[in-house]
């Protein structure tokens, strides 16, 4: 009589307590994988056109800009044209609005900048990105010159085709040097501009350069006047045959 063959050892089951374990793991990577996605999806050829068009342009700064820390990344530096107090790039944990770094320095019109890169909000970017920091924004990545550090102009997060993009960054620079129009203006005008702040008689070329461009423009050319609004209403001014005669700015 042959003997029975050896029983196979069976597997046991795996213990509960550890599928209960797992469970807040797993849901901790899908929060972080949901966290890395971007607020706003722009198509593959959307991004080629928007680099095609902008990245390694050489360009000149429309507007005086303030160099500021990129919020919580100290290796690059944030460039704005608005004042800082009306900049919505960041918000905290109860959804509170983030002021920017103190400015540290106010580049002039006409400074020449390279446009080294546009980049998107990807998964992978916003994963790479410092977290307080306007990751979920398209970056446009400038070179300043006498500046090794990369200097960040943020575009809207509604920033979604190549136009968008392309007109977002001709608010802030452009291809024509505005230093002639600056060297022209008078000393004190001049100073103004590049405090960017106004000052009574400035032409709307100047007006432009301080404040940067304007939201909106109501002209009546019949009595030749103009008036100026920036976003969120926080910023006015009024023009007669193109010269500044007065302005508000909110607190």
């Amino acid at each position: 009589m042959r003997p029975s063959p050896p029983a196979l050892p069976r597997t046991a089951p795996a213990p509960r307590r550890t599928l209960r374990r797992a469970a807040p793991l797993l849901a901790a990577a899908l929060a972080a994988l949901a966290a890395c996605t971007p607020r706003v999806v722009v198509p593959d050829a959307e991004r080629e056109r928007t680099r095609a068009a902008l990245d390694g342009q050489q360009r000149y700064l429309r507007v005086a800009v303030t160099v500021h820390r990129l919020f919580g990344d100290g290796s690059r530096r944030l460039l704005l044209d608005a004042p800082a107090g009306e900049v919505d790039l960041l918000r905290g944990a109860n959804d509170e609005r983030l002021a920017p770094p103190p400015a540290e320095l106010v580049l002039p019109p006409g400074t020449p900048v390279r446009v080294e890169q546009v980049e998107f909000p990807t998964g992978m970017v916003i994963a790479r990105r410092v977290v307080m920091s306007p990751r979920y924004h398209p970056w446009v990545l400038l070179a300043v010159p006498g500046d090794p550090r990369p200097h960040v102009l943020v575009l809207p997060q509604t920033t979604a085709t190549a136009a968008d993009a392309v007109a977002e960054v001709e608010r802030v620079l452009t291809a024509d040097d505005p230093s002639p129009a600056l060297a022209a203006l008078t000393a004190e005008q001049r100073a103004a501009v590049l405090r960017k702040e106004l000052v009574e008689g400035l032409p709307a070329a100047a007006v432009e350069m301080a404040w940067g461009l304007p939201e909106r423009k109501r002209i009546d050319r019949p009595a030749g006047t103009e008036a100026w609004a920036w976003p969120e209403g926080r910023r006015s001014a009024w023009l007669q045959d193109g010269r500044l005669v007065r302005w508000e700015r909110q607190p």
